[in-house]
C-alpha cells in the first residue's frame, strides 16, 4: 500500500506587524520567519514527502524583501520534501505575489486560481486544490476536477472557511463540497484554531491551525499536522512549532497587599518555560481603596521576568458608594447622583455605563484619571 509521510501547516501571516507588542513588534516578525524555518527543518528530520501550505504564508503581497528572501532560501533547502502551495486571501495570487515575481524553486508547485492538479507519479499521488485571486473568493458547490478511479492519493489543499452553505467571502467549503470531492484527505487553512482530523462521507479534513500565535485571541500551543496517510487512513499527530505562546489571565486583587507577587504566582503556573510567553493579565476584584493602581510599577516589576506583559485594570474601587454618599462633601454628592441613575436604569448596558461613571468619577476625584482612561 502507498504511503506517504506529510506535513501540514497555514497561515503563517509572516510579516505580520503585530503592533500590539510595540517596540517588540518587529522582532517578532523574524521569529515567525524562525518557526517557517523549524517547519522546514521538521521536513529534513522527518523525511517528508509533501509539505502542504493552505494559504497566509505572507500576511500580504507587500512585506520586508528579506522575510520573502528568507522563506525562499528555506524552502530552497529542501532536499527531499516537494511543498505545494495554495495561496490565501492574505496573499493571493495576483500580479504582484512574491510567487509570481519571484522563480520558484524546483521543488515548489504553486496551485492555480482555477481547480487545478499536480501529480507526482512517483510518488503515486496527486494534490488538487486552488489559490485565492484576491482578498475575497466565493465558494463552489462542487470542485471542477474529478479524481481518477485509481490506486492514487488524493491530497486537497484549500484556504478557507467551513460553512453548511455558499454565503461566506471567504471560498466558503460545505459537506456536501467534501462528500463530492472524491479526495483521501483535504488540508484546510483560514481558521487560526486548529481541529481535530475529521471524516465527511470517506474524505478527511482538518484545519492545523496557526503555527504561531498571531494575537491574545489566539492562545494555547500551536503548531501543525504531521504523519503518513494512505489509502483508507489517515494517521496525523498534532506537533508544536511556537516560540511563544499568548496567556490571558485574569487576577483578582480582592485583598491582597502584593500585587506584584500574586501575578507573578498566576504566570509561574503556565509552565517552566514561562519566561518565553505573553501575557495579557486582567486585573479583577475590589482594591483596597478608590485609588487606581499603579500599572507603570507592575510592569517594572514584572516585565524582567516574561517576554511582554500587558496589564489591564478592570478593578473596581474598594470603597463603599452607599456609604461615600451619605457624607456632606462634593465628592458624596456625585456618588448619591450617579448611584440614583444606576438605581433608575432601566436597560443593563445603560447600568453598565453608569456604574463605569461612577468608578471614572471617584477616580478624578483623587486626580488619577489620565487623557486616555483604559
Amino acid at each position: 500500500m502507498n504511503t506517504l509521510r506529510i506535513l501540514h501547516t497555514a497561515d503563517l501571516h509572516i510579516g505580520a506587524e503585530c503592533s500590539y507588542l510595540g517596540a517588540r513588534s518587529n522582532e517578532r516578525k523574524f521569529e515567525i520567519l524562525l518557526t517557517f524555518e523549524k517547519i522546514t527543518d521538521l521536513c529534513e528530520e522527518r523525511v517528508v514527502d509533501l509539505l502542504l501550505i493552505a494559504g497566509d504564508l505572507f500576511d500580504s503581497n507587500h512585506i520586508d524583501p528579506s522575510l520573502i528572501s528568507g522563506v525562499f532560501n528555506a524552502l530552497n533547502k529542501l532536499s527531499h520534501t516537494r511543498a505545494v502551495i495554495a495561496l490565501g486571501n492574505h496573499d493571493p495570487l495576483t500580479a504582484d505575489s512574491p510567487f509570481v515575481l519571484n522563480p520558484l524553486p524546483q521543488n515548489v508547485y504553486l496551485l492555480d486560481k482555477e481547480d487545478s492538479v499536480i501529480t507526482f507519479d512517483d510518488l503515486s499521488c496527486r494534490v488538487y486544490g486552488a489559490s485565492f485571486d484576491g482578498v475575497y473568493n466565493e465558494g463552489k458547490a462542487h470542485f471542477d476536477l474529478t479524481p481518477p478511479a485509481d490506486d492514487y492519493l488524493n491530497l486537497c489543499l484549500l484556504h478557507g472557511e467551513t460553512r453548511s452553505d455558499l454565503a461566506g467571502n471567504y471560498r466558503p467549503i460545505t459537506p456536501e463540497f467534501v462528500k463530492k470531492s472524491g479526495m483521501d484527505y483535504i488540508a484546510l487553512g483560514h481558521i487560526h484554531t486548529r481541529s481535530q482530523v475529521q471524516y465527511v462521507g470517506i474524505t478527511a479534513i482538518a484545519y492545523c491551525g496557526c503555527p504561531e500565535g498571531q494575537g491574545f485571541d489566539e492562545s494555547g500551543e500551536k503548531g501543525v499536522y504531521m504523519g503518513e496517510i494512505s489509502k483508507g487512513n489517515i494517521n496525523l499527530e498534532f506537533v508544536p512549532t511556537a516560540k511563544r505562546q499568548h496567556y490571558r489571565i485574569e487576577v483578582d486583587v480582592t485583598d491582597v497587599t502584593d500585587i506584584a507577587e500574586k501575578i507573578k504566582n498566576a504566570i509561574t503556573e503556565t509552565g517552566t518555560n514561562y519566561g518565553a510567553h505573553y501575557y495579557r493579565i486582567t486585573l479583577t476584584g475590589k482594591r483596597r481603596n478608590e485609588r487606581i493602581i499603579e500599572k507603570e510599577e507592575l510592569l517594572a516589576r514584572l516585565s524582567p521576568l516574561v517576554a511582554f506583559i500587558k496589564i489591564k485594570d478592570k478593578t473596581k474601587a474598594g470603597i463603599d458608594p452607599y456609604a461615600l454618599a451619605r457624607e456632606k462633601s462634593l465628592k458624596g454628592y456625585f456618588a448619591a447622583l450617579m448611584l440614583e441613575k444606576i438605581e433608575k436604569a432601566e436597560k443593563e448596558d445603560e447600568k453598565e455605563k453608569y456604574i463605569n461613571a461612577l468608578e471614572i468619577g471617584l477616580r478624578a476625584f483623587s486626580e488619577e484619571v489620565g487623557y486616555s482612561e483604559d
